[in-house]
């Protein structure tokens, strides 16, 4: 009562105290906004970045291949294997190398991405499985096929065996990675049906996994020998364009999400701001 009577006579200690707690409340609340938005920021910067690698490492592995493959003297991108552009021997067989590997640094980007994003066991699980898949890319650029299986003499050669182990190893990683791709993709669209925002991509995942595990079984078909080349070109186009859309809605999402939070901290400080009258807080 006192104190009230004093602030309404105009006591100057009352009110220079009560000036002082107002500007440190309005400093608080200004902070914490300052805080919150250089948090995103940071967080929207590292999703910029998998957003860009994500398409440009798409954009080089497609590049890559077309542009390698018509290098070759023998070569024929209907029957042959994309990573015989990689073999020993390969003309200019560094640009498909670099290819695998930045696209392997890509995806591996975009399941870090999606780690930090999908929180649910399906979700997870599938992101780890995007993650291994990127790293499985890049040991296929980098245990290089002894030569060009398409060359009579290379599978001459392979059908007796006479294989290093970095040729063995290639062919494990590379079926191994096709499957562990398609199974993820499969799983992030289990997630993405439960995940807010995310639910317009569960058909897309599904799809992309399914044609990716099924266009792999028809490559190990014999009946398709002759067509292996067009097969696994049309897992690699399908593959690309799935990494790039979830590039691009990874970094969606989070500047949506950043949005929302500094409307959120606007509005409580505005709230909060105009409930602090000198008269209530004495």
């Amino acid at each position: 009562m006192i104190s009230w009577l004093g602030y309404r006579s105009g006591d100057p200690r009352l009110i220079g105290r009560e000036e002082a707690r107002r500007r440190l409340d309005e400093w608080g609340e200004q902070f914490f906004m300052v805080a919150r938005l250089a948090q995103w920021s940071r967080t929207r910067t590292i999703f910029t970045w998998i957003a860009m690698a994500s398409i440009g490492g798409a954009l080089i592995f497609t590049l890559g291949w077309l542009i390698a493959g018509r290098l070759q003297d023998h070569y024929n991108p209907r029957s042959d294997y994309i990573s015989s552009l990689a073999a020993v021997g390969a003309v200019d067989a560094w640009i498909m190398i670099l290819a695998l590997v930045v696209f392997g640094l890509s995806v591996i980007s975009l399941g870090a991405g999606l780690i930090l994003s999908l929180n649910d066991t399906f979700g997870r699980i599938g992101s780890l499985g995007v993650l291994a898949s990127g790293l499985g890319v890049m040991l296929v650029g980098i245990m290089r096929h002894d030569c060009g299986v398409q060359l009579p003499t290379c599978s001459f050669k392979v059908s007796m065996g006479e294989i290093s182990g970095y040729h063995a190893v290639h062919d494990v990683v590379a079926a191994t990675t096709f499957v562990v791709a398609g199974a993820s993709q499969l799983l992030i669209s289990r997630s993405a049906k439960r995940s807010e925002g995310w639910r317009h991509l569960r058909i897309p995942s599904a799809v992309s996994g399914g044609l990716t595990l099924g266009l792999f079984l028809l490559m190990s078909s014999p009946a398709l020998v002759s067509w292996v080349g067009v097969l696994q070109r049309g897992i690699a186009l399908v593959a690309s364009l799935w990494v790039s859309a979830l590039g691009v809605h990874l970094y969606w999402m989070r500047g949506r999400r950043r949005n929302a939070l500094t409307s959120a901290a606007v509005h409580r400080a505005d709230a909060g701001g105009g409930a602090r009258s000198p008269a209530a807080r004495v």
